[in-house]
């Protein structure tokens, strides 16, 4: 797999646009952050992942040909979520910056970012022996069962005792 140096992207992106992002990839991982709530290793909350992966349906109700950002309002900031097949990329802007010129630069860095990533092939596979694991397993639950019957006496001895 290529390597790529997303915090060297991220801190571009501050510089060029002040605007604090992280990028994530398809799957919700973030990949590098400037964003606090969207600390690197994290994942991307479940129902903006949802949202991001039912855009295609939205467009479609919408009768639209797709979808490629979203922005989100709260109390202090916008969270704008551009998206691609591969990649997410979230941005997080104070309330008084113009989203109508924003997104279009930024939809035009995620494709180029996009289009720039190109993943090798695995070439090598390890091989993983299931039969090792089922003979650990059988293993573990031959002696479970004789650890469980191994006192069995005692404790009918107790019980015929104690009642």
């Amino acid at each position: 797999m290529s390597k790529v140096k997303y915090e060297e992207i991220i801190s571009q992106l501050k510089s060029d646009l002040n605007a604090e992002c992280a990028i994530a990839n398809k799957y919700g991982i973030i990949l590098g952050s400037l964003i606090k709530e969207f600390a690197k290793g994290k994942v991307i909350p479940h129902g903006i992942l949802s949202l991001i992966s039912n855009s295609k349906e939205i467009a479609n109700a919408l009768n639209l040909k797709k979808i490629n950002s979203f922005a989100i309002e709260s109390e202090k900031y916008n969270y704008l979520f551009t998206f691609s097949e591969e990649l997410i990329l979230i941005s997080k802007l104070n309330l008084d910056v113009n989203l109508a010129k924003f997104m279009p630069s930024i939809s035009v860095f995620l494709k180029k970012l996009s289009v720039s990533l190109t993943e090798e092939e695995v070439k090598n596979f390890s091989v993983f022996d299931f039969s090792k694991e089922i003979s650990k397993i059988e293993e573990t639950l031959e002696s479970e069962k004789i650890r469980k019957d191994k006192y069995s006496i005692i404790k009918d001895l107790v019980k015929h005792i104690s009642s």
